[in-house]
């Protein structure tokens, strides 16, 4: 059953993202208050974190049961469980792009412009009423990864980088970026760019968002690359010791005395691989 929410008087909406807002503001300074002795990112790291597995939630169950289908359907009338979302989402935007005005330098000029961009999406889409589908898609596109790279802050704040446990959380951080923003993303904005019900406007606002994305995408391959081809050069490296084959050192043959000591090292378990 679809339930239409009625936007003619705008000050329900007005004050429904209001409201939002200053929840995620209050959220933050009572994080503030209980923990003074960690940083202010650090607190507003808790409430992104928050926001991200609450409206991922949302918008992946009332898309999946609630919404009509985004890839054939975009365009339609907002159901209240869409404008729900948009406000709940709009107003924890709002809140977290006055968070990084005032502590300018913290964020960069792309994801100031990422800001920028769902800010007006949310706004346009509520205002006309119309395009909650295909918005409430991209916000969970955008939001799913956004626990994992939380949690990589995390670990490497209180020194847990380089664990097994944020290995894996690093893994599943750029393997769901891509596939979320890459590949669905991709078939996403061809469905709703040649599908007729979408204004001007929303087609462009996604293909607008598309490309943020691929700039967010392009940096995480660069790092992604990195990494994994320093991890690979460190485990060939570490293979080779353990198999006797190092490079000869002021030695002949791999037998050079520090080619022994590594291998006694390994033998021992106190040699492991660097990760980047």
């Amino acid at each position: 059953m679809e339930f239409m929410f009625d936007t003619s008087p705008p000050h329900r909406l007005i004050l429904g993202v209001i409201s939002s807002m200053f929840f995620w503001f209050a959220y933050y300074n009572i994080l503030c208050l209980k923990s003074p002795s960690r940083s202010y990112e650090w607190h507003c790291r808790v409430v992104t974190l928050t926001h991200a597995v609450i409206i991922t939630g949302m918008s992946f169950v009332f898309g999946v049961y609630f919404n009509p289908w985004l890839f054939t359907d975009p365009g339609g009338p907002n159901t209240v469980y869409e404008v729900l979302t948009l406000m709940l989402c709009l107003g924890y935007f709002l809140f977290d792009f006055g968070w990084c005005l005032w502590f300018w330098g913290q964020e960069s000029p792309l994801m100031l412009l990422h800001h920028v961009l769902s800010i007006v999406a949310m706004v346009v889409s509520l205002s006309w009423g119309i395009s909650g589908t295909e918005v409430n898609a991209a916000i969970f596109g955008s939001e799913i990864s956004n626990p994992l790279l939380q949690f990589r802050w995390f670990m490497r704040e209180t020194g847990h980088s380089g664990t097994w446990y944020y290995e894996v959380n690093d893994f599943l951080f750029v393997a769901t970026f891509f596939f979320c923003r890459t590949c669905l993303g991709t078939y996403l904005l061809y469905t709703h760019y040649f599908n007729p019900k979408p204004t001007k406007f929303f087609r462009m606002g996604g293909m607008g968002m598309y490309l943020v994305s691929w700039c967010f995408m392009i940096g995480i391959f660069r790092f992604a690359f990195y990494k994994y081809s320093k991890m690979y050069r460190n485990w060939k490296k570490k293979s080779a010791i353990v198999n006797g084959n190092t490079i000869p050192q002021n030695g002949v043959n791999g037998t050079s005395k520090v080619g022994v000591k590594q291998r006694k090292l390994v033998s021992n378990g106190d040699l492991g691989t660097t990760s980047g």
